[in-house]
């Protein structure tokens, strides 16, 4: 493991747990308002609102409007415009369809009275059918890796770039190549991912946190093909990035309070863009859930080295 020492491992895991019950008690707690419209509270964690909080506030919104215990499948997203953290969020749920075995929702994010994203829900029954899937990957076990933090403070000492994330309130654990390593890899990455405490038996949740923490790390792959620099991405320094669409699929009731292996990888770039796919398994081999998200990056001037 990085070398920090038990101590600053343990304060950093103290950091991470008050930034995830933050967002249990605040982020993910929205208020009505209205008919339909509820609003929800930001995070200044970094220099725009982030994505997965939009996806999960705005599941959450929806959510409150299906009556009858269905639970989320699929989620469908265009981010807009870039939302700034300083300012709360509108969620204005439209009721597009209840039918026998679907409940599908639209919800506008807006600050301001301006849409920063489009989000569209579909709720299902619970039932039975046909199963298949792909096979879990091998991978080393979470608890031999380090936790994202630990690697960054490892590297970068206290001096951590801006919008690093750090603590973040999700423990992932890179398990081949990371995002800051200087090589190009070839855009096919394993990492774990979960909450780092127990959560209580709402299935809403976990999947709302899943859904919160899905859109973190997708840009990874894209990143890994070419010779961009991740701290130059991160604070703006001759590349800018943001996420387009954001695409998410829950197969089957997940637990976000134990590990996840995240799969992912990005088969193609191409005009500023870059496309990401990815899978989600629990320890057991299951493959619970699917994401899928295309990235806008562009070069705005010289990049360090």
């Amino acid at each position: 493991m990085d070398d920090i020492g038990e101590d600053r491992r343990a304060q950093l895991r103290r950091a991470r747990i008050d930034m995830l019950r933050n967002v249990l008690e605040d982020l993910l707690r929205v208020e009505p308002e209205g008919d339909d419209v509820f609003r929800g509270a930001t995070s200044a964690v970094f220099d725009r609102v982030y994505g997965g909080q939009t996806l999960a506030q705005g599941l959450m919104a929806a959510a409150a409007t299906i009556a009858d215990g269905r639970q989320p499948n699929s989620t469908h997203c265009y981010f807009l415009r870039i939302g700034d953290p300083k300012k709360p969020l509108t969620f204005k749920v439209e009721r597009v369809r209840d039918a026998r075995n679907f409940s599908n929702r639209v919800v506008r994010v807006e600050q301001g009275g301006v849409v920063i994203s489009m989000l569209m829900f579909s709720f299902a029954h619970a039932g039975g059918g046909f199963e298949h899937q792909w096979k879990m990957p091998d991978a080393m076990a979470p608890e031999t890796l380090p936790s994202r933090d630990e690697s960054l403070v490892a590297l970068y000492g206290e001096t951590l770039p801006m919008n690093a994330g750090v603590p973040w309130p999700i423990d992932i654990r890179h398990v081949n190549r990371r995002p800051w390593d200087s090589e190009p890899g070839d855009g096919r990455n394993l990492l774990w991912l979960r909450a780092d405490m127990p959560l209580p038996d709402d299935p809403l949740l976990h999947t709302a946190l899943l859904l919160y923490a899905s859109d973190f790390a997708m840009p990874e792959a894209v990143i890994a093909r070419h010779p961009i620099h991740w701290e130059d991405l991160m604070v703006g320094r001759g590349v800018f990035g943001a996420s387009l669409d954001h695409s998410f699929w829950l197969h089957t009731p997940v637990r976000f309070d134990d590990w996840l292996l995240h799969e992912q990888e990005s088969s193609r770039g191409a005009g500023g863009r870059g496309y990401t796919t990815g899978r989600f398994f629990n320890r057991q081999g299951e493959l619970v859930a699917s994401v899928a998200q295309e990235i806008f990056i562009k070069e705005t001037g010289s990049v360090g080295g």
